[in-house]
């Protein structure tokens, strides 16, 4: 019952909740730097994440003088800068994600630029060496001295061949091939010279991207990938033909402000659509206790209409959705962490394109290493938001490969409307690099117009195309059990498991449905069961990274025409492996493969039947190669 009458107030109270806490955080923000006391005399920043990672370290000179005031850069899947202290000490907390580490000071040389991957719960340790000008007239002595502290110098030694070959040699990274011992990094040339000493042509888009960015503030990726999916009767053989994708992402510092992010994507093939992608976020600085996010995205699909296939549903050959979002981590004090944000959304193909999605949440200290959790949130989904919107974490954004209709046609297609209740408890075992986590949560769900996905279920489409429908609306109250477990740097594991009763109320498409795809069509009341895991594994001896997500539950819709749902898993790979090259300098060159039948990323707020109901996913097969600088 009290699940019920919150579920009516919600529209009303998620509103107050986010006014009360912005209204809180401008009473708590100084209004005047007169009315702070004395502060340190260079203070040491940190970003704060609620389940990010650290980096700890000191910035010295080379004869082993700690460097106050220098600063230490992380651009990547969010950014941030610190300065460290009158010792040299310095601490980052980043979210999850790939970052480039840069150290820097007016009065010393620096050449430190290192690519690493920030775990949840990781803690890295990083000891940075910074070169006075002057400090030696002997370059060999600065090369062994930088090699020996693990940094890759940016000054040429002048004894050096100047061949072609040898400049290519001396861009190789160090990798399991290369032995460790007795191997110096040799110096890196800022460009390839002739033995005459003139500059030799850059050609091609990688090493002009190098003359652009070397020595710059600027963090991101390009990606050269393919897509193609298979499913039916192909197996593993790709029925259509690969889509060709090119996706970049651009950081840097934007003064005051904070931090500032882009990632855009296009993608084409030989199918009949074609689909971008754009995202743009500012990271606010790390003033105070706040930790903001402000962005703006957009995507878009064009596909020719065929008079032939009627079952497209859709009288426009284009669809687009534009979002702006807005949140905010704010630690209100120790122990205490709120997060709160909304996000707004128009989808021109939806029968009500506008959509509002709030949410609130919190995390509070009860005792030594417990803490206790909560969020509430309004939700709207969208059939294809999840190719439309970007990930909820780092990565390749793939833009929208296939088109959808509705299954009964000159049906207006609606969005479903989530409202999440959850409350739970974690407790942490160790700290450092080997951590267990335990958790036990309890939530309320309920959601209105639920969507049911539905691939191949009209002989005539192909696999470019699927339907949606609504098979009713739901809800459900459950409990779930978690643990957590990370090994160093090398592998984070996870392992979660749900039971959920729920209750249902049939909508008029439920008979559409049930002909194609009847056990996407649910009895009044059903309970199931799920099970998650997850495996992120990092191996610095090969340069290879590997995460692994899997998906188990008692009530997936089948695809053989059967009443029941069935038990059935479904997986998503994705492989890492960076070669022995730079093709810019500071970089790195990954080959990347990914296969997956699941259809939605976990991470993202929605329904939980969204995945359950989504009938016959095709497998997606992602590969290329991406440019780290």
């Amino acid at each position: 019952m009290a699940a019920r009458v919150l579920g009516r107030c919600m529209p009303r109270c998620i509103p107050v909740l986010i006014r009360a806490a912005a209204i809180a955080a401008v009473a708590a923000t100084p209004t005047s730097a007169a009315a702070q006391p004395a502060a340190p005399r260079t203070p040491v920043a940190t970003r704060a994440s609620l389940h990010g990672g650290h980096v700890l370290g000191t910035v010295k000179d080379d004869a082993g003088r700690a460097i106050g005031g220098a600063s230490v850069i992380a651009l990547g899947a969010a950014s941030a800068l610190v300065k460290t202290d009158d010792h040299g000490r310095f601490a980052l907390s980043l979210l999850p994600g790939e970052y480039i580490l840069r150290a820097s000071h007016d009065l010393y040389i620096s050449t430190y630029r290192e690519p690493v991957r920030i775990n949840s719960s990781a803690r890295l340790e990083r000891d940075i060496t910074l070169w006075r000008p002057g400090s030696t007239s002997e370059p060999d002595a600065i090369t062994a001295a930088m090699a020996k502290a693990g940094q890759t110098p940016s000054i040429a030694a002048p004894d050096h061949s100047h061949s072609d070959t040898a400049w290519r040699l001396r861009h190789l990274i160090r990798t399991v091939l290369r032995d460790e011992s007795g191997v110096a990094r040799t110096p890196v040339d800022p460009q390839p010279t002739d033995d005459a000493g003139a500059t030799r042509s850059q050609a091609g888009p990688a090493r002009l991207a190098a003359g652009l960015l070397a020595g710059t503030d600027f963090s991101g990726q390009f990606n050269f990938l393919t897509s193609s999916t298979a499913g039916g009767p192909s197996g593993w053989v790709p029925d259509q033909w690969p889509r060709g994708i090119a996706y970049v992402a651009v950081g840097a510092q934007a003064g005051a402000l904070g931090d500032w992010r882009m990632r855009a994507a296009l993608s084409g093939g030989q199918g009949r659509s074609s689909a971008w992608v754009l995202l743009g976020e500012l990271l606010g600085p790390e003033a105070a206790a706040h930790a903001y996010r402000v962005g703006v995205s957009y995507g878009a699909q064009g596909f020719d209409l065929d008079p032939d296939r009627p079952w497209y549903g859709t009288a426009s050959s284009s669809r687009g959705v534009a979002g702006v979002y807005a949140s905010d981590h704010w630690s209100v004090g120790p122990g205490l962490v709120l997060d709160y944000g909304v996000r707004v959304d128009r989808y021109d193909y939806l029968a009500q394109p506008e959509l509002i999605s709030p949410s609130i949440g919190g995390r509070v200290a009860v005792l030594p290493h417990t803490s206790v959790t909560t969020r509430v949130s309004r939700r709207f989904v969208a059939p294809g938001a999840d190719e439309f919107l970007p990930p909820p974490a780092s990565g390749p954004w793939v833009p929208p490969e296939r088109t959808f209709s509705s299954l009964v046609q000159r049906s207006p297609i609606r969005a479903e409307e989530v409202r999440h209740f959850e409350v739970g408890v974690e407790h942490a075992f160790g700290e450092g690099g080997d951590a267990t986590t335990l958790s036990v949560r309890r939530f309320h769900q309920e959601t209105s117009d639920q969507v049911a996905t539905l691939f191949g279920v009209n002989a005539a489409a192909d696999g470019g195309h699927y339907f949606v429908a609504t098979p009713g609306s739901v809800e459900l109250d459950g409990w779930g059990l978690g643990i957590r477990r990370q090994w160093r740097d090398r592998i984070h594991a996870g392992l979660g498991y749900s039971m959920v009763l729920a209750s249902w109320d049939a909508h008029r498409q439920a008979r559409a449905i049930r002909r194609v795809a009847p056990s996407a069509v649910r009895a009044d009341r059903e309970r199931f069961h799920d099970v998650t895991a997850s495996l992120d594994a990092d191996i610095p001896e090969t340069l290879t990274r590997v995460t692994v997500s899997l998906r188990a539950n008692s009530a997936f819709a089948r695809a053989d025409g059967g009443a029941l749902p069935v038990v059935n898993g479904r997986f998503d790979v994705e492989i890492h492996q960076a070669l022995p090259y730079q093709p810019i300098q500071g970089g790195r060159l990954e080959l990347l493969f990914a296969v997956r039948t699941l259809s939605r990323d976990g991470r993202e707020p929605g329904s939980i039947y969204d995945e359950v109901l989504t009938v016959a996913p095709p497998l997606r097969l992602v590969g290329g190669f991406q440019i780290r600088f």
